[in-house]
């Protein structure tokens, strides 16, 4: 069973996201005796934003690209590489202003590509093509966005679901650590998320 972890947070010793995500990882690991693990830390190694160069690339064919086009696309066809060859795909990170860290943004963006994860019907029908993916989402949040007020204003959590469908993976399971600095909250949102990870029927 092949794994692939991105690791979003900054904050490498007291991210709550990470510690969610190393309790589940060590939970998959006793699920799935023979688990292989690729992480891939996108704060020590951010992928760069999409240029006119790379973009240029994903619309040309490919026999037809430039050497300049050819070196452009070899990072996002390894990202693509890397989503394809998995079967369990964990995604470990912070919301932002409500959305999504610009580093987990570019992954999206070099993921997302016409011809190799998703594609279109004669009909014109857009299909997505990474099916059979199993996806954990570990967000955390300083407020409270899984329910009250705040709710409506999460722009992550609907962006992650639409993103991973729109390539063909449905099945997600989210994991949150809501409230990391609201006082009602903060001395439990930890905790709460640990339990939630225990508490999974893997």
């Amino acid at each position: 069973m092949k794994l692939l972890h991105l690791s979003v947070s900054p904050n490498l010793e007291g991210s709550s996201s990470r510690k969610v995500a190393a309790r589940l990882l060590a939970r998959l690991a006793g699920a799935y005796p023979r688990l292989e693990e690729t992480l891939l830390d996108l704060s020590q190694q951010p992928l760069p934003h999409l240029d006119e160069l790379t973009t240029s690339a994903f619309l040309t064919p490919v026999a037809q690209r430039t050497p300049a086009q050819q070196q452009a696309v070899q990072l996002s066809d390894l990202m693509v590489d890397m989503l394809l060859d998995c079967e369990l795909l964990l995604l470990s990170s912070p919301m932002w202003n409500l959305g999504l860290p610009s580093v987990l943004k570019a992954w999206f963006d070099h993921i997302t590509r016409a011809g190799r994860t998703f594609g279109f019907t004669d009909q014109g029908i857009k299909v997505g093509l990474v099916p059979n993916k199993k996806v954990y989402l570990v967000v955390s949040s300083g407020g409270v966005f899984s329910s009250g007020p705040w709710a409506q204003d999460d722009c992550f959590t609907p962006y992650v679901r639409k993103a991973l469908a729109y390539i063909g993976i449905t099945d997600l399971t989210v994991i949150r650590v809501d409230g990391t600095h609201d006082p009602l909250t903060r001395d439990t949102a930890l905790s709460k998320a640990l339990e939630a990870v225990d508490s999974l029927n893997l």
